[in-house]
């Protein structure tokens, strides 16, 4: 049997889907201002997270850095569309944080994920994936994503380049064919306007 080496096993089999919050990032900015990130690991085999060259069996892991905030709201999405989930408590708001007020945050939204991740309608919800960042930028791939060798990006990246060429440029022949005689007919008027710009000695522009 060919064994397929893959970051971790998934824990929930039954929605393929593991969540954790182990650690966060104090982000500093100017005068004084700031906030805190929280890293969100993402174990899964869901097909949204993968790209066509992933198998169906294949792992695939990485991380997302998200605010309190953006964890509220997607809190609060999920509590208003499954009332019945009883997920565990959020964090309190207050207006100024300390070192163990951030720590105590991270370990609560670490017990919120891995509740979502256990329930099969939270797992796979809209709003989750849409957090989450299914098949976008945003998200940050780990090495340790089933696909080591930097040939198999390069030619993944290859492939998304074809794959938006062919679609475009047929789309884009149409649309130069369409207006290439109005633009012919435009053309000769903007030399003319050119030329009247360069040689008009007074400098007034005539149309």
């Amino acid at each position: 049997t060919l064994c397929v080496f893959f970051p971790r096993q998934i824990q929930n089999t039954h929605t393929g889907l593991d969540l954790s919050v182990p650690e966060y990032q104090e982000i500093h900015g100017k005068m004084m201002s700031g906030h805190v990130e929280y890293h969100i690991v993402v174990v899964t085999r869901l097909a949204a997270f993968k790209s066509a060259k992933h198998k169906p069996e294949d792992v695939v892991q990485f991380m997302v850095s998200k605010k309190y905030s953006e964890i509220e709201e997607l809190y609060q999405r999920l509590a208003a569309r499954y009332p019945r989930a009883s997920l565990p408590l959020l964090p309190r708001k207050v207006l100024f944080v300390g070192e163990s007020d951030i720590s105590e945050r991270r370990a609560m939204f670490n017990d919120i994920m891995k509740f979502i991740s256990r329930d099969e309608d939270l797992a796979t919800s809209p709003e989750l994936l849409e957090f989450l960042g299914t098949k976008s930028s945003s998200a940050i791939d780990f090495k340790g994503k089933n696909m080591p060798d930097d040939k198999e990006k390069e030619g993944e990246e290859n492939e998304a380049l074809d794959f938006f060429k062919e679609e475009k440029t047929s789309d884009l022949i149409s649309q130069l064919l369409s207006v290439e005689n109005v633009k012919k007919g435009e053309k000769k008027e903007e030399e003319d306007e050119e030329e009247e710009e360069i040689l008009d000695p007074l400098g007034i522009i005539r149309y």
